[in-house]
């Protein structure tokens, strides 16, 4: 029996909370009592902490019934995909001749994380990274002014920031002359004072979420808050997301006034108060819009 077929003939037999050893290939199989499946295999490197889809990729310290050693975890919550499922896992555990596949795996476990994930598709809804750097820096740019700043990402609210005098959405963007920005929903400009866009490209001269989060806790932010808040829009402690680097461009503020494209559009959308309607978004081009730019 090949490796795949035994991953899978241990999916269907496992009861929740056991684990199978598989010793030809020096991994195990297991379903949590939470009803999480997968693979593991043993594992001496640095933390990994990365998800998409359905998929968890990650380290961490178990006792699969010996003792407590540390495994590379790769698991899923979709029991009824087990068998499309395998297939991932038995790549994953597969050791190859003279156990290249797994050495080659343990040196860079992030490398074969990223090809399976370009391959399949990444389709979760999380916030891309440099527009949660950008929230964070408006928050940091805010606090340092003496503002006391409200934001709470993962509740996502019909505006990105707030503080006790004025309201501010924030549009981020990796595209250098691009001035449209997409307004999500009928509401977003309502009762908003600032928009706030912001230009990135990715540099390793530029700014991490890691290192927002060090710079907002020396400020007096709570760590535990903001790792909790990152974590909600999956942004994990732990994952690469954290530390892949932007360098900011250029970011300008919009004073949101009667004016301000997209106003007329929204005035006509309360007006016409069609209770089979739900949520409207468009998009708006800034192109000639006054505007202040902030350092």
């Amino acid at each position: 029996m090949d490796l795949r077929q035994e991953i899978e003939r241990s999916f269907a037999n496992l009861q929740k909370g056991r684990a199978s050893f598989i010793e030809e290939y020096n991994c195990v199989v297991f379903i949590f009592e939470n009803e999480l499946y997968g693979v593991a295999i043993p594992y001496f490197g640095k933390k990994i902490n990365e998800s998409f889809a359905n998929v968890q990729f990650y380290s961490n310290q178990i006792n699969f019934g010996d003792e407590e050693k540390k495994y590379l975890i790769l698991a899923s919550n979709k029991y009824h995909l087990r068998n499309e499922f395998s297939l991932i896992c038995a790549n994953f555990a597969d050791q190859g001749s003279n156990n290249t596949k797994r050495s080659t795996l343990l040196k860079d476990p992030l490398d074969w994380w990223e090809r399976w994930k370009e391959l399949l598709g990444n389709t979760v809804r999380n916030k891309k990274t440099y527009s949660i750097i950008a929230e964070m820096l408006v928050v940091k740019y805010l606090h340092l002014k003496g503002e006391k700043v409200k934001w709470k990402p993962s509740d996502y609210a019909t505006h990105d920031v707030e503080t006790e005098k004025e309201t501010y959405e924030i549009k981020s963007t990796s595209v250098k002359y691009k001035e449209e920005v997409t307004i999500n929903s009928q509401f977003q400009l309502k009762d908003l004072d600032n928009l706030i866009l912001c230009r990135y490209e990715k540099s390793n001269s530029g700014q991490s979420v890691e290192d927002l989060v060090e710079d907002l806790t020396n400020l007096g932010w709570d760590r535990t808050f903001l790792n909790k808040e990152l974590n909600e829009v999956g942004i994990t402690e732990g994952s690469s997301s954290r530390n892949h680097k932007y360098k900011t461009l250029e970011i300008r503020k919009y004073i949101v006034d009667d004016k301000f494209p997209g106003k007329e559009l929204l005035n006509f959308l309360q007006s016409f108060n069609d209770p089979s309607i739900g949520k409207v978004s468009f998009d708006i081009n800034l192109k000639g819009k006054e505007y202040k730019k902030i350092q």
